[in-house]
Protein backbone atom coordinates (compact mmCIF):
# COMPACT_ATOMS: atom_id res chain seq x y z
CA UNK A 1 0.00 0.00 0.00
CA UNK A 2 0.47 3.60 -0.46
CA UNK A 3 0.19 6.98 1.48
CA UNK A 4 1.02 10.19 1.01
CA UNK A 5 2.95 10.76 4.15
CA UNK A 6 3.45 13.70 6.27
CA UNK A 7 6.24 13.65 8.14
CA UNK A 8 5.99 14.93 11.75
CA UNK A 9 8.12 16.16 14.10
CA UNK A 10 10.88 13.78 14.94
CA UNK A 11 10.10 13.54 19.17
CA UNK A 12 6.22 12.65 18.45
CA UNK A 13 5.70 9.86 19.88
CA UNK A 14 2.07 8.01 20.19
CA UNK A 15 1.99 5.69 23.50
CA UNK A 16 1.32 2.05 23.60
CA UNK A 17 -1.98 1.10 24.30
CA UNK A 18 -2.53 -1.04 27.80
CA UNK A 19 -4.01 -4.57 27.01
CA UNK A 20 -3.54 -8.27 28.76
CA UNK A 21 -4.47 -11.40 27.77
CA UNK A 22 -7.07 -13.89 29.78
CA UNK A 23 -9.34 -16.42 29.19
CA UNK A 24 -8.76 -16.72 25.39
CA UNK A 25 -9.73 -13.07 25.07
CA UNK A 26 -7.80 -9.54 23.67
CA UNK A 27 -9.05 -7.10 25.92
CA UNK A 28 -8.35 -3.30 25.09
CA UNK A 29 -8.81 0.01 26.56
CA UNK A 30 -11.33 1.37 24.12
CA UNK A 31 -14.66 -0.11 24.64
CA UNK A 32 -15.85 -0.25 21.31
CA UNK A 33 -13.17 -2.47 20.06
CA UNK A 34 -15.54 -5.24 20.64
CA UNK A 35 -14.29 -8.71 19.44
CA UNK A 36 -16.15 -10.92 16.53
CA UNK A 37 -17.41 -14.49 16.56
CA UNK A 38 -14.06 -14.92 14.76
CA UNK A 39 -11.36 -12.58 15.42
CA UNK A 40 -10.25 -10.51 18.50
CA UNK A 41 -8.92 -6.34 18.02
CA UNK A 42 -6.08 -5.23 19.37
CA UNK A 43 -6.76 -1.94 19.23
CA UNK A 44 -5.07 1.89 20.33
CA UNK A 45 -2.12 1.13 18.34
CA UNK A 46 -0.65 2.70 15.71
CA UNK A 47 -1.27 1.62 12.12
CA UNK A 48 0.81 -2.09 11.24
CA UNK A 49 1.11 -1.97 7.92
CA UNK A 50 3.55 -4.79 7.84
CA UNK A 51 4.21 -7.08 10.30
CA UNK A 52 7.44 -9.43 11.01
CA UNK A 53 7.14 -12.36 14.40
CA UNK A 54 10.99 -12.16 15.53
CA UNK A 55 12.52 -16.02 15.36
CA UNK A 56 11.12 -16.72 18.80
CA UNK A 57 7.50 -15.89 18.21
CA UNK A 58 7.11 -13.41 21.35
CA UNK A 59 7.28 -10.32 19.50
CA UNK A 60 6.52 -9.12 16.00
CA UNK A 61 8.20 -6.08 14.03
CA UNK A 62 5.86 -3.42 12.79
CA UNK A 63 6.11 -1.16 10.01
CA UNK A 64 3.98 2.15 11.03
CA UNK A 65 2.93 3.87 8.30
CA UNK A 66 1.06 7.66 8.79
CA UNK A 67 -2.39 6.43 8.26
CA UNK A 68 -5.13 8.75 5.93
CA UNK A 69 -5.02 11.26 8.08
CA UNK A 70 -1.12 11.25 8.28
CA UNK A 71 -1.59 11.39 11.89
CA UNK A 72 1.40 8.90 12.61
CA UNK A 73 5.46 9.10 12.35
CA UNK A 74 6.29 6.16 10.12
CA UNK A 75 8.70 4.37 12.17
CA UNK A 76 9.55 1.03 13.20
CA UNK A 77 7.78 -0.46 16.36
CA UNK A 78 7.46 -3.69 17.79
CA UNK A 79 4.89 -5.30 20.15
CA UNK A 80 5.05 -8.06 22.43
CA UNK A 81 2.45 -11.24 21.64
CA UNK A 82 1.34 -11.51 25.40
CA UNK A 83 0.92 -8.11 26.80
CA UNK A 84 0.24 -6.39 23.61
CA UNK A 85 2.39 -3.34 24.52
CA UNK A 86 3.79 -1.53 21.37
CA UNK A 87 6.85 0.53 21.55
CA UNK A 88 9.18 2.21 19.36
CA UNK A 89 12.28 0.59 18.61
CA UNK A 90 15.73 2.05 20.25
CA UNK A 91 17.66 2.36 17.27
CA UNK A 92 21.58 1.89 17.78
CA UNK A 93 24.34 2.82 15.10
CA UNK A 94 27.43 0.84 14.05
CA UNK A 95 27.94 0.06 10.74
CA UNK A 96 29.42 -3.07 9.36
CA UNK A 97 31.07 -3.94 6.26
CA UNK A 98 28.95 -6.93 4.26
CA UNK A 99 25.56 -5.00 5.08
CA UNK A 100 24.37 -3.41 1.80
CA UNK A 101 26.42 -0.91 -0.08
CA UNK A 102 29.75 0.03 1.13
CA UNK A 103 29.20 3.81 0.25
CA UNK A 104 25.55 3.93 1.79
CA UNK A 105 25.37 6.11 5.07
CA UNK A 106 23.55 5.75 7.67
CA UNK A 107 20.44 8.32 7.25
CA UNK A 108 20.35 11.76 8.60
CA UNK A 109 17.08 11.92 9.18
CA UNK A 110 14.53 9.48 11.58
CA UNK A 111 14.01 6.37 9.82
CA UNK A 112 10.63 5.46 8.28
CA UNK A 113 9.17 2.14 7.85
CA UNK A 114 7.34 0.86 5.29
CA UNK A 115 7.68 -2.70 4.04
CA UNK A 116 9.86 -5.25 6.04
CA UNK A 117 11.40 -8.44 6.00
CA UNK A 118 13.29 -10.76 8.38
CA UNK A 119 15.75 -13.63 7.32
CA UNK A 120 18.63 -15.10 8.96
CA UNK A 121 22.06 -14.88 8.01
CA UNK A 122 24.44 -17.54 7.12
CA UNK A 123 26.62 -16.54 10.39
CA UNK A 124 22.48 -17.14 12.54
CA UNK A 125 22.35 -13.34 13.16
CA UNK A 126 18.88 -11.91 11.95
CA UNK A 127 18.81 -9.44 9.37
CA UNK A 128 15.64 -7.10 9.32
CA UNK A 129 15.23 -5.21 5.78
CA UNK A 130 13.46 -1.40 6.11
CA UNK A 131 11.63 0.00 3.54
CA UNK A 132 12.28 3.78 4.24
CA UNK A 133 10.72 7.06 2.28
CA UNK A 134 12.21 9.54 5.38
CA UNK A 135 14.61 12.10 3.83
CA UNK A 136 15.50 9.64 1.42
CA UNK A 137 14.75 6.28 -0.58
CA UNK A 138 16.52 3.64 0.75
CA UNK A 139 16.38 -0.15 1.98
CA UNK A 140 17.89 -0.05 5.48
CA UNK A 141 19.77 -2.89 6.59
CA UNK A 142 18.88 -3.69 10.65
CA UNK A 143 20.53 -6.62 12.76
CA UNK A 144 17.50 -7.31 15.27
CA UNK A 145 18.88 -10.09 18.39
CA UNK A 146 17.20 -11.11 21.15
CA UNK A 147 18.09 -8.94 24.87
CA UNK A 148 17.25 -9.17 27.99
CA UNK A 149 13.34 -9.18 27.74
CA UNK A 150 12.77 -7.67 24.04
CA UNK A 151 15.16 -7.79 20.89
CA UNK A 152 17.41 -5.03 20.19
CA UNK A 153 18.02 -3.36 16.62
CA UNK A 154 21.12 -2.13 15.23
CA UNK A 155 21.43 -0.36 11.95
CA UNK A 156 24.08 -2.07 9.86
CA UNK A 157 23.99 -0.31 6.52
CA UNK A 158 21.89 0.64 3.98
CA UNK A 159 21.10 0.28 -0.14
CA UNK A 160 19.77 4.08 -1.83
CA UNK A 161 17.53 4.11 -4.85
CA UNK A 162 18.83 7.70 -5.97
CA UNK A 163 16.43 7.27 -9.20
CA UNK A 164 12.80 7.31 -9.49
CA UNK A 165 11.37 4.82 -8.23
CA UNK A 166 9.24 4.53 -4.93
CA UNK A 167 9.92 0.88 -3.17
CA UNK A 168 6.62 -0.59 -0.86
CA UNK A 169 7.87 -3.32 -0.18
CA UNK A 170 11.37 -5.87 -0.17
CA UNK A 171 12.44 -9.50 0.64
CA UNK A 172 16.33 -10.90 1.23
CA UNK A 173 16.85 -13.89 -1.02
CA UNK A 174 17.60 -17.11 0.26
CA UNK A 175 21.34 -16.36 1.40
CA UNK A 176 20.39 -12.59 2.47
CA UNK A 177 24.41 -11.88 1.87
CA UNK A 178 23.86 -11.91 -2.07
CA UNK A 179 21.33 -9.76 -1.80
CA UNK A 180 17.26 -8.57 -2.20
CA UNK A 181 14.53 -8.14 -4.89
CA UNK A 182 11.87 -4.98 -3.78
CA UNK A 183 8.75 -3.81 -5.58
CA UNK A 184 9.08 -0.03 -6.63
CA UNK A 185 4.79 0.82 -6.63
CA UNK A 186 5.54 4.36 -9.17
CA UNK A 187 8.02 6.23 -10.18
CA UNK A 188 8.12 10.05 -8.74
CA UNK A 189 10.37 13.11 -7.20
CA UNK A 190 9.59 11.98 -3.71
CA UNK A 191 6.28 10.18 -2.05
CA UNK A 192 4.92 13.63 -1.03
CA UNK A 193 4.24 14.62 -5.35
CA UNK A 194 3.17 10.48 -6.24
CA UNK A 195 1.23 10.31 -10.08
CA UNK A 196 -2.06 11.68 -9.77
CA UNK A 197 -4.48 9.23 -8.02
CA UNK A 198 -6.72 7.78 -11.32
CA UNK A 199 -3.33 7.11 -12.49
CA UNK A 200 -2.30 5.10 -9.78
CA UNK A 201 -5.26 3.06 -9.22
CA UNK A 202 -6.75 2.96 -12.99
CA UNK A 203 -5.09 -1.40 -13.24
CA UNK A 204 -2.39 -0.41 -15.58
CA UNK A 205 1.46 -0.97 -14.94
CA UNK A 206 2.24 1.25 -12.39
CA UNK A 207 6.00 0.21 -11.42
CA UNK A 208 8.41 -2.96 -11.56
CA UNK A 209 10.87 -5.00 -9.17
CA UNK A 210 14.31 -4.18 -8.66
CA UNK A 211 17.21 -6.56 -7.76
CA UNK A 212 20.10 -5.68 -5.68
CA UNK A 213 23.59 -7.74 -5.54
CA UNK A 214 26.88 -6.26 -3.64
CA UNK A 215 28.48 -6.72 -7.21
CA UNK A 216 26.07 -5.84 -9.26
CA UNK A 217 24.53 -3.25 -7.80
CA UNK A 218 20.63 -1.66 -7.65
CA UNK A 219 19.02 -2.58 -10.99
CA UNK A 220 15.59 -2.84 -12.37
CA UNK A 221 13.80 -6.00 -13.64
CA UNK A 222 13.49 -6.17 -17.11
CA UNK A 223 9.69 -7.50 -17.79
CA UNK A 224 8.81 -6.99 -14.04
CA UNK A 225 6.28 -4.04 -15.22
CA UNK A 226 2.76 -4.76 -13.19
CA UNK A 227 -0.10 -2.55 -11.63
CA UNK A 228 1.32 -0.96 -8.64
CA UNK A 229 3.84 -3.74 -7.17
CA UNK A 230 3.38 -4.40 -3.66
CA UNK A 231 4.05 -7.05 -0.83
CA UNK A 232 6.73 -8.98 -2.22
CA UNK A 233 8.09 -12.82 -1.24
CA UNK A 234 10.62 -15.46 -2.83
CA UNK A 235 11.10 -18.96 -2.73
CA UNK A 236 13.11 -20.69 -1.28
CA UNK A 237 15.38 -22.01 -4.00
CA UNK A 238 15.29 -17.65 -5.42
CA UNK A 239 13.97 -18.32 -8.58
CA UNK A 240 10.70 -16.83 -7.90
CA UNK A 241 8.80 -13.93 -6.94
CA UNK A 242 6.08 -13.72 -5.76
CA UNK A 243 4.32 -10.36 -5.66
CA UNK A 244 1.02 -8.42 -4.74
CA UNK A 245 -0.30 -6.39 -8.19
CA UNK A 246 -2.66 -4.27 -5.78
CA UNK A 247 -4.61 -2.50 -8.21
CA UNK A 248 -5.23 -5.69 -10.40
CA UNK A 249 -6.09 -7.74 -7.61
CA UNK A 250 -3.86 -10.31 -7.91
CA UNK A 251 -0.91 -11.98 -7.45
CA UNK A 252 1.79 -12.73 -9.73
CA UNK A 253 4.43 -15.42 -10.27
CA UNK A 254 7.82 -13.91 -11.25
CA UNK A 255 10.75 -16.00 -12.93
CA UNK A 256 14.29 -13.92 -11.55
CA UNK A 257 16.08 -16.39 -14.19
CA UNK A 258 14.34 -15.72 -17.31
CA UNK A 259 12.70 -12.43 -16.50
CA UNK A 260 8.82 -12.96 -17.30
CA UNK A 261 5.95 -13.72 -15.25
CA UNK A 262 4.49 -17.44 -14.73
CA UNK A 263 1.47 -17.25 -13.19
CA UNK A 264 -1.16 -14.48 -12.60
CA UNK A 265 -3.72 -15.39 -9.83
CA UNK A 266 -6.78 -13.41 -9.01
CA UNK A 267 -7.83 -12.89 -5.52
CA UNK A 268 -10.77 -10.95 -5.92
CA UNK A 269 -9.53 -8.29 -3.45
CA UNK A 270 -6.72 -5.75 -3.55
CA UNK A 271 -3.60 -7.97 -2.08
CA UNK A 272 -1.13 -5.84 -0.36
CA UNK A 273 1.68 -7.44 1.99
CA UNK A 274 2.60 -11.22 1.68
CA UNK A 275 4.15 -13.90 3.88
CA UNK A 276 4.82 -17.29 3.83
CA UNK A 277 2.18 -19.71 6.15
CA UNK A 278 3.42 -22.77 8.03
CA UNK A 279 1.91 -25.05 4.75
CA UNK A 280 4.33 -23.19 1.97
CA UNK A 281 1.28 -20.95 1.06
CA UNK A 282 1.20 -17.13 0.31
CA UNK A 283 -0.99 -15.56 2.87
CA UNK A 284 -2.38 -11.55 1.48
CA UNK A 285 -4.55 -9.32 3.11
CA UNK A 286 -6.27 -6.38 1.63
CA UNK A 287 -9.43 -4.51 0.73
CA UNK A 288 -12.60 -5.02 -1.41
CA UNK A 289 -12.46 -1.61 -3.46
CA UNK A 290 -10.29 0.78 -5.05
CA UNK A 291 -13.56 3.70 -4.96
CA UNK A 292 -12.93 3.82 -0.99
CA UNK A 293 -9.79 3.98 -0.90
CA UNK A 294 -9.90 6.91 -3.36
CA UNK A 295 -12.68 8.48 -1.46
CA UNK A 296 -10.78 7.82 2.30
CA UNK A 297 -7.38 9.17 0.74
CA UNK A 298 -8.81 12.30 -0.90
CA UNK A 299 -10.26 13.44 2.73
CA UNK A 300 -7.87 11.93 5.03
CA UNK A 301 -10.56 9.75 6.73
CA UNK A 302 -8.73 7.65 9.02
CA UNK A 303 -12.08 5.35 10.49
CA UNK A 304 -12.24 4.59 6.76
CA UNK A 305 -15.25 1.68 6.26
CA UNK A 306 -13.19 -1.18 4.38
CA UNK A 307 -14.03 -4.40 4.11
CA UNK A 308 -11.22 -6.73 4.81
CA UNK A 309 -10.33 -10.70 2.88
CA UNK A 310 -7.17 -12.60 4.03
CA UNK A 311 -6.68 -15.69 1.09
CA UNK A 312 -4.28 -18.36 0.77
CA UNK A 313 -2.57 -18.47 -2.48
CA UNK A 314 -1.80 -22.23 -3.36
CA UNK A 315 2.20 -21.85 -4.78
CA UNK A 316 1.76 -25.26 -6.83
CA UNK A 317 -1.83 -24.71 -8.29
CA UNK A 318 -1.59 -21.32 -8.84
CA UNK A 319 -5.10 -20.77 -7.35
CA UNK A 320 -6.13 -19.09 -4.10
CA UNK A 321 -9.34 -19.04 -1.39
CA UNK A 322 -10.56 -16.81 1.29
CA UNK A 323 -9.91 -17.65 5.11
CA UNK A 324 -11.18 -15.01 6.16
CA UNK A 325 -13.65 -12.07 5.31
CA UNK A 326 -15.32 -9.03 7.18
CA UNK A 327 -17.81 -6.05 6.14
CA UNK A 328 -16.68 -2.61 6.45
CA UNK A 329 -15.95 -1.74 10.75
CA UNK A 330 -13.74 -4.75 11.60
CA UNK A 331 -10.36 -3.24 10.19
CA UNK A 332 -9.80 0.09 8.11
CA UNK A 333 -7.44 -0.75 6.24
CA UNK A 334 -5.94 -4.53 5.64
CA UNK A 335 -2.91 -4.73 4.63
CA UNK A 336 -1.03 -7.96 6.09
CA UNK A 337 -1.62 -11.46 7.46
CA UNK A 338 1.08 -13.09 8.97
CA UNK A 339 0.96 -16.59 11.44
CA UNK A 340 2.43 -17.17 14.68
CA UNK A 341 2.25 -20.31 16.96
CA UNK A 342 -0.59 -21.09 14.51
CA UNK A 343 -2.73 -18.06 14.55
CA UNK A 344 -2.93 -15.20 12.35
CA UNK A 345 -2.23 -11.67 13.02
CA UNK A 346 -4.16 -9.61 10.26
CA UNK A 347 -2.10 -5.42 9.98
CA UNK A 348 -3.39 -2.44 8.81
CA UNK A 349 -2.07 0.74 7.12
CA UNK A 350 -4.67 2.99 8.72
CA UNK A 351 -6.59 3.12 12.10
CA UNK A 352 -5.85 2.08 15.31
CA UNK A 353 -5.70 -1.65 15.27
CA UNK A 354 -4.92 -4.72 13.70
CA UNK A 355 -7.11 -8.25 14.61
CA UNK A 356 -6.03 -11.84 15.46
CA UNK A 357 -8.68 -14.38 14.21
CA UNK A 358 -9.57 -17.01 16.47
CA UNK A 359 -9.33 -19.81 14.42
CA UNK A 360 -5.95 -21.91 14.04
CA UNK A 361 -4.25 -21.63 10.62
CA UNK A 362 -6.19 -23.00 8.47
Amino acid sequence: MFRFPVILPAGLMVPAAAFYLAAGQVHATDSACAPGDDYQPICDIAPPEDLEPTPDGRFMFMGITPGMDGAQQPRLQIIERESYEARDVDLAFDPETGWGDADCKAPEAPMGAHGIHLSERKDGRHQLLVVNHNGREAIEFIEVAPEDDTWSTTWRGCVENEELGRFNDVAALPDPEEGFVATVMFEAESMHNPPPLDELLSGLNTGYLMSWSPDQGLSKIPGSEAPFPNGIQLTDDGRYAWFAAWTAREVHKFDLEQNRTRAEVPVGFMPDNLSWDSQGRILAAGIRNADTFAHCMMNQIADCPFGVKVSAVDVEKNTSHTIFSAKEGVLSGASVAVGVDGYIYVGAFNGDRMIRLNKLEP
